[in-house]
């Protein structure tokens, strides 16, 4: 199975269809790893900055439990098993997984560790990501950037990095299926879709 990462602290509603049937979860390689606490400005490294932040709390906890509804889930993915939880280098991060084995799936991560914002992924990921999409639109205004990591073979899993403050970002690791890649539908937009629907979550709880 394909296996979505955090890639900076960082999920259009493809429906269960857009993301069934997909052949796995791989790991994307150009994850960016905290650096060490910084003096230089943000943003840098030719990331946007934030022009109305979001307050620190929207982020708090795991994404398990304010990033999606249990609707939502099921709305992109069908049926799922268990959501699970972790605590990365880069902040809490939640998977959601199809159950029925097509291992099509959402991972979601809210940065809360390296105080880099959108600047982390523009640094470290940007210089080696096989694909790098930085003309999505903004998400609800906020700067958004999206990418295929080089140790992929294909296009089903893109990740979507949203800064919420400059300070402050959060990701959505988006694998999508078969019938999508025939139908000629692109993993990084139909991330963006997802996450707007994540901001929108977290917008309430400003």
């Amino acid at each position: 199975m394909r296996h979505r990462i955090l890639v900076t602290a960082a999920v259009v509603a493809a429906g269960a269809t857009l993301l069934t049937s997909c052949t796995g979860k791989e790991a994307l390689s150009g994850t960016p790893t905290p650096a060490p606490a910084s003096t230089e400005e943000l943003p840098n490294g030719g990331a946007p900055k934030v022009d109305n932040p979001l307050p620190a709390k929207v982020l708090d906890g795991s994404p398990c439990g304010s990033a999606l509804t249990a609707d939502q889930v099921k709305g992109y993915l069908g049926e799922t098993d268990a959501a699970d939880a972790k605590d990365t280098e880069l902040g809490p991060t939640c998977d959601w997984s199809s159950s029925s084995g097509s291992a099509a799936g959402i991972l979601v991560g809210y940065e809360t560790k390296t105080g880099q914002g959108i600047s982390l992924t523009y640094k470290n990921v940007k210089p080696k990501a096989r694909r790098w999409v930085d003309d999505l639109d903004p998400v609800q205004g906020y700067p958004t950037v999206g990418y295929v990591g080089v140790g992929t073979t294909d296009n089903r899993t893109c990740v979507v990095v949203v800064g919420i403050a400059d300070n402050l970002a959060y990701s959505v690791s988006l694998s999508i299926g078969d019938s999508a890649v025939q139908a000629g539908k692109d993993a990084c937009q139909l991330g963006r879709g997802v996450a707007d629907t994540v901001l929108t979550n977290l917008k309430a709880r400003a």
